[in-house]
């Protein structure tokens, strides 16, 4: 058996690992892209299964986040830094709501949810990748991954859904208010 023959032969973990990717065989199997989250750490993916949640739920705001385009971070940055906020969102009221969201998964016994997903989502921008823009896209993306964890709990605490709305608000702006409404469909 020649060792260029596993070379040939497409992977069965690759073909579902990344099904979405369109993957070229030949020679060689080539992966044009890969989405950052079906490239993670397992025991990060066991870990947050363990808190009761799968990374596939978090699919949708994590494919937004891997296509995201420059203006959008622009549109972002200039959410998170304009000067006392605006009259409709806050960056240091998201903060404080943020700890009120951590709180309620706490209470509910999720309170790992949050550093997993901080750490899931820090791995988008590996390495000498991560810029100004960068680090509030991933600040955004992850509000908004609190957000889905709020509203998978409002049903206990109906204050958790006003949360939520709160801290989507600059992916509703950068993104466009459809992508939380296919995000919460799917």
């Amino acid at each position: 058996m020649d060792l260029h023959d596993d070379f040939q032969k497409a992977d069965a973990a690759l073909e579902t690992w990344g099904r979405s990717i369109p993957v070229r065989t030949g020679p060689t199997s080539v992966v044009s892209h890969v989405p950052f989250y079906r490239t993670l750490h397992y025991p990060d993916v066991l870990d947050l299964r363990h808190c009761g949640y799968e990374i596939s739920d978090f699919g949708p705001i994590f494919e937004l986040l891997d296509d995201a385009l420059v203006s959008q971070a622009q549109t972002v940055h200039k959410l998170l830094h304009q000067p006392g906020g605006n009259a409709i969102w806050n960056p240091n009221r998201a903060r404080q709501i943020e700890f009120n969201v951590r709180a309620a998964l706490h209470r509910f016994g999720k309170s790992d949810a949050p550093i997993l997903l901080r750490r899931i989502i820090g791995r988008v921008y590996p390495g000498d990748t991560v810029t100004h823009l960068a680090v509030d896209m991933l600040n955004v993306f992850f509000w908004g991954a609190m957000a889905q964890m709020a509203r998978d709990l409002s049903w206990r605490v109906p204050q958790l859904d006003a949360f939520a709305d709160y801290l989507e608000y600059p992916i509703k702006v950068a993104f466009g208010h459809e992508s939380v409404a296919i995000e919460r469909a799917a």
